[in-house]
């Protein structure tokens, strides 16, 4: 009788120990995973989900434009953008059948009187877990400068 009730009281301990260090693991991964940014620009938000269905490379460059994209994306926090001195780029990689996918900005140069927006696109792994859910991975970012927007 002892065992039955020592079992579960022991399961639900291993548990609740397991549950506090894996949420601290990937607070930790989270922090590393962030792009640094430069001067030239930064990152305002990221995410898996709420992106649009088809791939695509979007300038922004006023304001009635962001409210839309972040209506677009469901955020409701919209950044003030000084648009004489800035510009927001919104990268989609479209509609995927699974987790494990991501956008990012590699790196932002400035050339020859343009700025160079280098993109990466992450791919799940072949053989890693990944979440069985439909993403639609995005980045929006201020680039702090009003020259014309490369792509590579």
């Amino acid at each position: 009788m002892k065992r039955l009730i020592l079992v579960p009281f022991a399961i639900l301990l291993f548990s609740c120990s397991t549950t506090k260090k894996t949420s601290e693991e990937n607070k930790a991964a989270s922090e590393i995973k962030k792009p640094a940014a430069s001067a030239l620009y930064e990152v305002l938000s990221q995410s898996a989900y709420q992106g649009k269905e088809e791939k695509s490379f979007e300038i922004i460059k006023d304001k009635a434009a962001l409210v839309k994209l972040y209506e677009g994306i469901h955020d409701t926090e919209i950044p003030k953008v000084d648009f004489s001195k800035a510009r927001i780029v919104a990268l989609f990689l479209g509609q995927r059948s699974s987790g494990g996918y991501e956008i990012k900005i590699k790196s932002v140069e400035e050339k020859d009187n343009k700025i160079y927006v280098t993109v990466d696109e992450v791919s799940p792994n072949a053989g890693d877990m990944a979440t069985m859910a439909i993403t639609n991975p995005f980045v929006v970012a201020k680039i702090n400068s009003t020259k014309e927007i490369v792509f590579k």
